[in-house]
């Protein structure tokens, strides 16, 4: 028996179609368990895929700034619509943290547990919201989202969180929510608005931070120094050396490497050479493509490779453990500054009929393509296949509440010993008789 709708025999499943219902019965899942596991996630399309998106980025986002034209009041980048509804997410967010900072009699721990338990909440009412559009990944993307934040179980934050977060905009790409035309506005306004976020957590909770020993950076989150000095590759006004000074300081709102620098300077009370030793030195060096490469390195090998950040990872369909398909496919690189503008005039000149435009960014990485059920990993809204009627019956009522009902509940598959998987009801208040509190406060 074929379906039409599928495009696939039910009586013979191809391996997509096994795989789909592998997805559906276990949901997104932690992969690295062992040493052993490092080897498989270095083969896999995620790991491929994180590093397309980051070089992707990296080369996009140079020479363009994070503020707004102080004439015409707008970015010299592309916001979409699509855009501007991601980051109305941290609105919420930043709300749900005023109103749970901690008083002078409560703890740390259980503000921080009851902050955790409505972001939970939050984050998969307000992707619904953000997104309004058929898309069947909306689980996935809200457990990479939810665990962006630290770990509700070990109470701290580290590079794993931040990894979940490149995770959800990566996915936000393969899924086809955000486009190439998006690429500049993820990293410089949507990844900005989280690292604001979780360094209020970190400064409001007072939450331990887990860091690779290994790591030449002293932080918990690493990326920004990536993306800052890739940021910097083209038309810098300043050199890394001038990073300090007082004129080049005044600037911290347009580029994330001096955002990073002045606070750093500011929440460790001190000169930068005193409180980052290690990034002081790396920024000795002449040009920024170099200082890109140092950080690249560290990333590489401190996070991408690091079994203490993968086995808190959680992979599903659009960041697949499954090996990269051709096996062997060549890693993206990050072809920054002049080696870039030489790239990119050698292949104007190779096809002149194409002329490319410098300032317009690329695909960061692959659309995923699926044959799979559009309820295996989320709904479909009603308007999306079929039209609104002006009167319903009760009868027709009730079939239709109960549907969504069941859709809802495919999205959010409950492992009972994470206490991250907290079972999510999308109407719902969170109180203290909730399921939400109690898998809270299980252990792993």
């Amino acid at each position: 028996m074929m379906s039409d709708r599928l495009g696939y025999d039910v009586t013979d499943p191809t391996v997509q179609v096994l795989r789909s219902s592998a997805f559906m019965q276990n949901g997104p899942v932690k992969q690295v368990r062992s040493l052993e596991d490092l080897d498989r996630w270095v083969r896999s399309q995620a790991y491929h895929d994180t590093i397309a998106y980051i070089n992707h980025t990296s080369r996009a986002i140079q020479g363009h700034r994070m503020s707004r034209n102080r004439e015409s009041r707008n970015f010299d980048f592309p916001v979409s619509e699509q855009m501007r509804r991601l980051c109305e997410i941290f609105d919420g967010l930043d709300h749900l943290l005023i109103e749970h900072t901690p008083k002078p009699e409560d703890s740390d721990p259980v503000s921080y547990k009851t902050w955790m338990q409505q972001m939970f909440q939050h984050v998969f009412s307000k992707l619904d919201e953000a997104i309004r559009s058929n898309c069947k990944h909306i689980n996935e993307l809200g457990q990479y989202l939810r665990r962006s934040f630290g770990n509700v179980t070990t109470m701290d934050f580290g590079p794993a969180n931040e990894l979940m977060f490149v995770f959800f905009l990566c996915g936000l790409f393969r899924a086809g929510i955000l486009l190439a035309g998006d690429t500049i506005a993820a990293a410089l306004m949507l990844y900005n608005r989280y690292i604001h976020l979780v360094r209020r957590l970190v400064a409001t909770y007072s939450l331990p931070l887990v860091k690779d020993p290994m790591s030449s950076i002293d932080d918990y989150c690493l990326l920004p120094y990536l993306w800052g000095a890739a940021q910097l590759s083209l038309d810098s006004p300043f050199s890394p050396m001038q990073c300090e000074q007082q004129q080049v300081q005044r600037q911290q709102q347009d580029y994330m490497m001096l955002e990073l620098v002045e606070h750093l300077q500011r929440s460790r009370s001190g000169q930068l050479s005193q409180v980052a030793f290690q990034l002081w030195s790396l920024l000795s060096v002449p040009t920024w493509p170099q200082v890109y490469r140092g950080l690249e390195r560290n990333y590489i090998d401190t996070v991408l490779c690091s079994f203490q950040t993968l086995e808190q990872a959680i992979f599903c369909e659009l960041m697949s453990f499954e090996p990269a398909m051709p096996p062997g496919n060549q890693l993206e690189r990050a072809y920054l500054g002049a080696q870039y503008l030489e790239r990119h005039n050698q292949e104007e000149e190779e096809n002149a009929e194409e002329q490319a435009n410098l300032w317009e960014p690329s695909p960061p990485v692959s659309r995923y393509v699926s044959m799979e059920p559009e309820s295996f990993l989320g709904f479909q809204e009603p308007s999306a296949f079929q039209p609104k009627t002006k009167s319903k019956s009760k009868a027709n009522e009730k079939e239709d509440s109960e549907e969504d009902q069941r859709f809802w509940m495919l999205r959010q598959v409950v492992d009972e010993k994470d206490p991250n998987n907290a079972m999510f009801f999308p109407d719902r208040a969170v109180n203290q008789n909730d399921s939400v509190t109690s898998f809270a406060t299980e252990g792993p």
